[in-house]
C-alpha cells in the first residue's frame, strides 16, 4: 500500500514539472513597464505596452503629463492632428488602436505646465514577424565554375518541440498508470 502512494506522489510531481514546463514559456514574455526617455522610438503593435512617461515631466515642476500631441508636420506652431489623454503617465498602455493609424512624433503635455516642447516621443508602426522562406536560387556560370545554390534555413519556435516532450511525458504517465 504504502509503495502505491510513493509511487502516485512521483507520479504527480513528474506531471506538475511537466505542465510548468508548458506554462513557463507563455508567462515569460515581456509583461514590464517600459520607461520611456524622451526622444525615443516606440514600436507599437496590436499587443498593448505599458509605458512609463515619467522622464516625460517637465524637470522643473515635476507635473504628471496629462496628454500626447500629434501635431502637423512635427511642428507645434501647426494644426493638432491628435490628442492621446493620459490618465496616469506612470502606468500607460497603448496599442495600434490607440493610436488609430496616426504615427509620428507626440508632444508631451501637462494641464498644469503646458506643452512640453523639449519632450517628445515617436510611435513607429512594429513589424509583423512573418514565417519567410527563401527559396533556393542557382545561378548558371561557364562549365569552369560550378554552379552555387543558396538557401537560408526558417527558424522555429521553441515550444512545439517543448509541446511534443511534454505528450511523451504524459503518455509515460499514462502507461506507469496502467502497469499498477
Amino acid at each position: 500500500m504504502t509503495c502505491d502512494k510513493v509511487i502516485s506522489r512521483y507520479l504527480l510531481a513528474i506531471f506538475v514539472v511537466l505542465c510548468l514546463a508548458l506554462v513557463v514559456p507563455a508567462a515569460a514574455q515581456e509583461t514590464g513597464k517600459l520607461t520611456v526617455q524622451p526622444g525615443e522610438t516606440i514600436e507599437v503593435g496590436a499587443e498593448p505596452i505599458i509605458l512609463d512617461l515619467i522622464n516625460l515631466r517637465k524637470a522643473d515642476t515635476f507635473n504628471p503629463v496629462t496628454e500626447l500631441r500629434l501635431y502637423r508636420d512635427d511642428d507645434p506652431l501647426k494644426q493638432l492632428v491628435q490628442v492621446i489623454g493620459v490618465p496616469n503617465d506612470d502606468f500607460f498602455k497603448i496599442n495600434v488602436y490607440t493610436l488609430k493609424g496616426k504615427y509620428g512624433r507626440y508632444f508631451a503635455y501637462s494641464k498644469q505646465d503646458g506643452l512640453i516642447h523639449e519632450n517628445s516621443i515617436v510611435f513607429v508602426h512594429a513589424s509583423t514577424p512573418t514565417a519567410t522562406e527563401t527559396v533556393a536560387t542557382a545561378t548558371e556560370t561557364p562549365a569552369e565554375t560550378p554552379v552555387a545554390t543558396t538557401a537560408t534555413a526558417t527558424t522555429q519556435a521553441p515550444l512545439p518541440g517543448l509541446i511534443a516532450i511534454a505528450a511523451l511525458g504524459i503518455c509515460g504517465l499514462l502507461a506507469a498508470a496502467q502497469k499498477r
